[in-house]
């Protein structure tokens, strides 16, 4: 019986000729063990799959062997988890705890009980070894035998009889395909013979015998002389799985790395290397760092660029400069690392610090003792670190400290970043203490930064006047400083002095480059002092910032054919085909880049934009109310609110007069809303102001897609009227009639007839007006639905009398509706009662006659101006 001991595992190999065969029947036949990610540093085993049409590894080796297949690609693969130049997560483990991991792994199996079932045992091994991400693989070993074939290739090999030392080699192969030793051998026979064999051995050899450091390092050598990046890379992090502790595969790894261009993963590489370096090799280790760490600090990646320095601390503290000392305690700072800055300033600054413990468990600064030689830059550092550990006992002592320490002509810099520190623990009284002798001394002229914390310190002190002043400043040496102008926007109209408010907000539209969150509180603030045609104006301006210009009608009209609010790529095209070109030099105002600190909610401009609307109407300025439309509808950024911007859209050119564009809009609003009676009305007082023959194709074109409903026949009679096409109307009233015999259809016919009788070269106008009075009873006869309608049925009647001339008939169908009342018709006078029409009607027929005493009391009656 043979035994091996693997980790914390005894594995026991029985010859079935030593059991008796008694106990033979105990023995189960089970399948082997399939050994995934448990031993680091390992490459993955093709795993036999019993029944399936994948090829073992034995299988693969020995029909390459033999010729039968090409090079095995499990050979030239690497998964991405095996490569250790990939970027590590936030939150990376250690090393410690895998190994706790594991051997916690390892003795949790060891007191399982003998019964557990091996699918039980196989699946606890398969999580383990997706958690330790690497591979175990057993190294075959040679039996007498085979050894003593294997001494004798070698021998042959070198008395030079290479024929023989490959039949060997093949043998063995063919007996024990798995054993790295006859691969080297044929590597090292092909050598100098074939390069591709010599390559193809070496990789087999160094797969099979994963933790032999040095054949993996030569493969990569090789692979670099052939210009192979990629597979050398491959195979230094082999190299380095093999041995995990030694910086100079990583650095070779990261040269490599740099070569192929890939900077990022080679800075990954050396900021795994940077804590291998020996300290004899400091110098090293602290270039590296430096470049490390100026590297991730330029990508924003602090918690890299700190960890560089501090690996390079630990190893090389002992040549840390002055200027280096500063960069690490800087990345500590940026890190938040306060209580690390005070002990590498014991360390290296001869600092003394006297501390408390509390109840919290955090020591407390009492006192320290500042060395008169310490650098500025670290004293800052201190100062801060102290500040933020809440050392505000030593504040006077700290003020006083850098007072005297650190010249204020020179480092003006370092005083904004302590004044900063006390500022976000509040305390700005400090704060202020510190800065003004900066902003009141005559050796300097201190820059805008400096006022601006100077300001904010007095603004939070309720000092409001003198934080005006220093705003008045900040604003006059960096125009471009939006927040100070918002800040001191606000504290004038604090303080009462709304038109210097105003003014504070105003930017230059020529010159700089436009703030839309300053604008629209410009906007505002306009409209709250009263200045409404300065706020129309400003508001346009920021609400076309994003919009496709348009200044032509011509453009205008390219833009309403656009067949959508938010087609701007079809707009663009249309504008292109008819040769209008966008001029790029218009004076227009220039936003830049907007951040996205800086621009607008889409909800406040969209608010804002129907405020301005709502202006525009009221003040009748309908113009400028088309053009706040077409800013709105050429931009994408209003999408959520297209259907709103349609019907807004469409009334603002309506009520411009501009009917064309209204209609051109309308057009796309009817497709979707067909059948909606609004919709519908607004058509009719669309034809009623414009003139253009496209209303009268566009109903042909609907009613010939068919399906529409009866009241579109309806609206296309009507129109007919309207355009005074009596046949066309009549064509279309009849049979409406017999269809739905209503009381508005007797009346429009009724009117038909009575307009054809009117005209000059009619024959036959006894029997037109015959047909209309026949029509009208009929109206009056179905309209008699209830005792309020009878004013209309009177007043219709009458006119229609009036019209024909027979004015006695007239007369006495008007008196009998201006005498009539009812409860309905009083309670909603100024809505349902024909008194003045009838009133005025009467007038024009005792005016005729020449009764002007009975017409002037008729008006001044019910005529009320």
């Amino acid at each position: 019986m043979d035994s091996e001991i693997i980790g914390d595992f005894v594995i026991e190999v029985l010859d079935s000729a030593e059991v008796p065969e008694s106990e033979l029947s105990e023995f189960q036949e089970t399948r082997p063990l399939e050994f995934i990610d448990i031993i680091p540093d390992s490459p993955k085993k093709i795993t036999p799959n019993t029944g399936s049409n994948e090829e073992t590894e034995e299988t693969l080796i020995q029909k390459f062997v033999s010729g039968e297949v090409d090079f095995p690609d499990v050979y030239t693969r690497l998964d991405a988890e095996e490569d250790d130049d990939k970027p590590p997560p936030d939150t990376r483990p250690s090393t410690h705890q895998e190994e706790r991991n594991f051997a916690a792994f390892s003795n949790q199996n060891q007191t399982n009980q003998v019964d557990t079932s091996m699918d039980e045992f196989s699946n606890t091994m398969h999580g383990s070894a997706r958690r330790m991400r690497s591979t175990f693989r057993k190294r075959p070993v040679l039996n007498a035998t085979l050894l003593g074939l294997m001494g004798e290739a070698n021998l042959s090999f070198a008395r030079g009889n290479i024929e023989m030392a490959e039949k060997i080699c093949l043998e063995i192969i063919r007996q024990n395909p798995l054993a790295p030793e006859p691969f080297f051998t044929l590597a090292e026979i092909n050598e100098t013979r074939d390069k591709e064999k010599y390559m193809n051995f070496l990789t087999i050899a160094a797969h099979l015998d994963p933790h032999n450091r040095d054949q993996w390092i030569r493969i990569a050598e090789l692979y670099i002389e052939q210009k192979n990046y990629s597979r050398a890379r491959i195979y230094y992090s082999k190299a380095i799985k093999c041995l995990n502790k030694d910086y100079d595969l990583r650095l070779r790894k990261a040269k490599l790395l740099e070569l192929m261009n890939e900077r990022n993963n080679a800075m990954y590489t050396y900021l795994k290397m940077i804590p291998l370096v020996p300290v004899e090799r400091g110098e090293l280790c602290l270039v590296t760092a430096k470049n490390v760490a100026t590297y991730f600090y330029a990508h924003k990646k602090m918690g890299f660029a700190l960890e560089a320095l501090e690996g390079a601390y630990g190893v090389a503290r002992h040549i840390f400069s002055a200027e280096e000392l500063n960069l690490y305690l800087e990345m500590l700072l940026i890190n938040k690392k306060y209580r690390r800055i005070l002990q590498v300033l014991q360390e290296q600054a001869d600092l003394e610090l006297i501390t408390e413990k509390q109840a919290n468990s955090d020591e407390l600064v009492i006192f320290c003792v500042i060395p008169d030689q310490m650098v500025a830059d670290l004293r800052a550092k201190l100062c801060i670190s102290l500040i933020q550990l809440k050392a505000f006992h030593l504040l006077e002592f700290l003020i006083s400290n850098v007072h005297k320490y650190i010249s204020l002509s020179k480092r003006v810099d370092l005083y904004i970043d302590i004044a900063e520190a006390m500022m976000r623990e509040s305390k700005f009284e400090e704060a202020s203490q510190l800065l003004l002798p900066i902003v009141t001394g005559d050796h300097i002229d201190p820059p805008a930064f400096v006022w601006l914390k100077y300001a904010e310190c007095l603004r939070e002190l309720h000092q409001f006047e003198r934080a005006i002043e220093c705003y008045y400043k900040v604003v006059e040496l960096a125009p471009y400083c939006y927040e100070a102008k918002f800040t001191l926007s606000a504290l004038l109209k604090q303080q009462g002095r709304p038109r210097e408010a105003l003014k504070a907000l105003e930017q230059d539209l020529d010159g700089e480059k436009i703030n839309p969150r300053l604008l629209y509180e410009r906007c505002l603030m306009l409209k709250g002092v009263g200045e409404i045609d300065q706020y129309v104006d400003v508001g346009y301006v920021l609400l076309a910032r994003n919009s496709l210009k348009l200044n032509s009608r011509e453009e205008m009209l390219a833009a309403s054919n656009g067949s959508s609010f938010v087609n701007i790529g079809g707009v663009k095209t249309i504008l292109e085909t008819r040769l209008i070109k966008q001029d790029e030099h218009r004076e227009v105002p220039d936003f830049g880049n907007i951040e996205s600190n800086s621009d607008l909610a889409i909800a406040d401009e969209y608010e804002l934009f129907l405020d301005l609307v709502s202006t525009c109407f009221k003040i009748k300025k309908y113009a400028i109310m088309e053009k706040l439309c077409f800013a709105m509808v050429t931009t994408k950024r209003f999408m959520q609110y297209t259907s709103e911007l349609e019907c807004i859209g469409i009334l603002a050119c309506y009520y411009n007069n501009d009917t064309v564009f209204s209609f051109a809009y309308f057009r796309e609003m009817f497709s979707k809303n067909f059948c909606r009676m609004a919709v519908w009305n607004f058509y009719t007082t669309l034809i009623q102001k414009g003139e253009d023959l496209r209303y009268h194709r566009f109903l042909r074109r609907a009613l010939a897609r068919g399906g529409s409903p009866s009241f579109m026949r309806i609206f296309l009679a009507h129109y007919h009227l309207y355009c005074c096409s009596y046949k066309y109307a009549l064509n279309i009233y009849v049979p409406m009639l017999k269809e739905h015999p209503e009381p508005i259809v007797y009346l429009c016919i009724s009117v038909v007839f009575s307009q054809i009788a009117l005209q000059k070269k009619v024959l036959r106008k006894t029997a037109a007006i015959g047909q209309a009075l026949v029509f009208m009873k009929k109206y009056a006869e179905s309209r008699m639905c209830g005792i309020s309608t009878q004013q209309e049925i009177f007043y219709n009647l009458g006119r229609l009398y009036h019209q024909s001339c027979m004015t006695h008939l007239a007369l006495h169908y008007y008196e009998k509706a201006l005498a009539f009342n009812d409860d309905l018709l009083e309670r909603h006078e100024n809505l349902l009662s024909l008194k003045n029409q009838i009133a005025f009607n009467i007038h024009l027929i005792y005016r005729a006659s020449g009764n002007k005493e009975m017409a002037r009391q008729y008006l001044y009656k019910y005529i009320i101006i």
